[in-house]
């Protein structure tokens, strides 16, 4: 039986000359020379699941970022390019960033269940990183981003080896954003059809961070960040999020982002967001 984490498939990434002047526009090509980008598969419950790593291009051990994408299916997966704007910009700090597809999406093995068994796919990232040298497994922390916020928030609740975690415009309440959007609760439907209303009652609350906050660790401080003017998930979402953490006695922060939409490469939002991102883990990784 194959092992969790265990990489069958490595490729480094070469990027186009578009890509490249992509990347320059929105960051510079230093990204480009300074870190590493690799295409790997790699094993999480018997299934092949499609993932990249960033790198800094030294020869070191740096601390590690488990980075969970959001959108749905291959909408919103990561590229060759958006690995190099979102992991690589990060690796390029000081960092090894692990990023997966999820099951059932990009050529990987499986199907999506949307924040559910497709959390392992995340978490099995940790079993990939212990086989790297470059990865120093003191130091680790989460992030997510919509979707990816689930993801954040239940590997929160069943591994407490994160020193900190970052959420930016995550899902918190599946409850109230398929109240508020026909379209989520559609999605949902068809996510949860075949199982009785009870067994999708439970399903969604094991989705909403709102109703398992008491379940997350009380060390681990949490950064939120969302836009003012995101209108795919409300910053009600992040709101709420702050007051249970707050209730909870969870360290956290809540960081508005004037003009932020939902995607924030397309609004240029991202350079106020990496700069609180970049603060967030120098404060709990790299310092002693």
């Amino acid at each position: 039986m194959p092992t969790n984490g265990t990489i069958v498939d490595r490729l480094t990434v070469e990027l186009n000359t578009a890509e490249r002047k992509a990347v320059a526009r929105l960051y510079s090509n230093e990204i480009i020379d300074d870190t590493i980008v690799e295409q790997i598969t790699y094993y999480s419950d018997n299934l092949k699941i499609k993932g990249h790593i960033a790198r800094p291009r030294e020869d070191g051990q740096y601390p590690v970022l488990i980075w969970n994408r959001g959108g749905t299916g291959d909408r919103g997966a990561i590229t060759d390019l958006t690995a190099h704007l979102i992991l690589a910009s990060t690796a390029q700090w000081g960092y090894v960033v692990l990023g997966t597809q999820y099951r059932g999406n990009m050529g990987s093995e499986g199907a999506d269940e949307w924040g559910g068994r497709d959390i392992r796919d995340a978490h099995h990232l940790l079993d990939v990183a212990e086989r790297m040298p470059q990865c120093d497994m003191s130091r680790i922390a989460v992030e997510g981003a919509s979707r990816g916020g689930i993801t954040t928030y239940r590997l929160l609740a069943m591994d407490d080896r994160f020193r900190c975690a970052i959420v930016h415009a995550g899902v918190v309440d599946l409850f109230d954003l398929c109240d508020k959007k026909g379209r989520f609760a559609l999605f949902c439907d068809n996510l949860l059809s075949g199982m009785t209303l009870d067994e999708q009652r439970e399903e969604t609350r094991k989705r909403s961070a709102a109703y398992f906050v008491q379940e997350l660790p009380k060390s681990t401080p949490i950064l939120l960040l969302h836009g003012d003017s995101d209108t795919v998930i409300s910053i009600s979402q992040s709101e709420a999020m702050a007051a249970a953490l707050r209730q909870q006695g969870i360290p956290h922060q809540l960081e508005i982002i004037p003009g932020g939409t939902h995607v924030a490469l397309k609004d240029g939002s991202y350079r106020v967001i990496d700069e609180f991102r970049k603060d967030w883990l120098e404060k709990h990784l790299k310092s002693v």
